[in-house]
């Protein structure tokens, strides 16, 4: 399975390409008039991105936030985006954020209170990718969202297979088609809204651009960079797991605090505290091993 920036990265260079094809397909009446995006990343802001908008034929600053997993700090976030964007620009703030999957949703609300007093609230807008019903987008030939289709309510496997011939025919066998096929398949294969069946069926079309996609240099690099990162945390998730153990195993009373000192470590460190666990004569050497290569 993809990891998590695998389908970040996807959906924000889809964003990158058709930004002004797309932002006004999510916020009805809206038009893209500037991305603020690498304006943004020299400031100590970490928004998904950021766009100088019209809506309604007001100028507005958009926030959009690509969410594939549950963060439990989102409203925490969304106040803290909203708030510092609103002050660089000094326009109407419109903060949204897309889930393309299905999963657990915190109610859209930041609320601060003091007992039974409301100190403040801030709400935001929710997409849900995969209650938009795909027949809308296909019926509108947005060919630019087609890459979304698999993660939409009401597709089908035919739907998807006429959607790649219409990306072929949109945008012809070069680097553009290529980068749709690659964001599309990684949609594809988190999809739960297709049955295996129904995605077997289109991976067997997709085998057609197997060549395209390993000829395209920017997509290796990027497969390898994911798969890198991804045996990266394997290897410290089975340092963690083998700590432990031995921690489990030799002095129990200790588990608990080996969880919270060995999550954030590199696997020097884990090596580290590896071996002076398994050496340690007693508890009190083992508590030590663990607070001081951790602190």
């Amino acid at each position: 399975m993809a990891e998590p920036q695998q389908y970040d990265r996807a959906l924000k260079a889809l964003m990158d390409d058709h930004a002004a094809e797309i932002v006004p397909e999510l916020l009805p009446g809206s038009q893209v008039i500037q991305e603020l995006n690498t304006e943004i990343t020299r400031t100590n802001l970490r928004p998904d991105l950021v766009y100088r908008i019209t809506y309604n034929g007001t100028a507005h600053i958009l926030n959009l936030e690509l969410q594939t997993n549950v963060d439990g700090d989102m409203n925490y976030r969304m106040l803290a985006y909203h708030v510092e964007l609103y002050g660089k620009y000094r326009v109407p703030v419109i903060s949204m954020v897309l889930y393309p999957f299905e999963t657990f949703i915190p109610e859209p609300l930041f609320r601060e209170k003091s007992g039974p007093r409301t100190l403040l609230e801030f709400p935001y807008e929710v997409l849900c990718l995969w209650q938009s019903e795909a027949e809308e987008f296909v019926r509108k030939r947005i060919v630019s969202m087609y890459t979304l289709l698999p993660a939409m309510k009401g597709v089908t496997a035919t739907m998807l297979v006429q959607a790649i011939e219409a990306m072929e025919s949109r945008y012809q066998r070069g680097p553009i088609l290529t980068r749709h096929v690659w964001r599309f398949q990684i949609i594809l294969r988190r999809s739960k809204t297709l049955t295996e069946q129904e995605k077997q069926i289109v991976e067997d079309k997709m085998q057609s651009y197997d060549s395209l996609l390993d000829s395209d240099p920017e997509i290796q690099a990027r497969e390898a960079k994911v798969a890198a990162q991804a045996a990266a945390q394997t290897t410290v998730r089975v340092k963690q797991e083998a700590i432990l153990l031995i921690v489990k195993t030799r002095f129990p009373d200790l588990v608990e605090l080996a969880k919270q000192r060995t999550v954030h470590l590199t696997p020097d460190q884990l090596d580290i505290i590896t071996q002076q666990i398994v050496i340690a004569p007693n508890e009190d050497t083992a508590r030590s091993a663990l607070g001081d290569v951790a602190a």
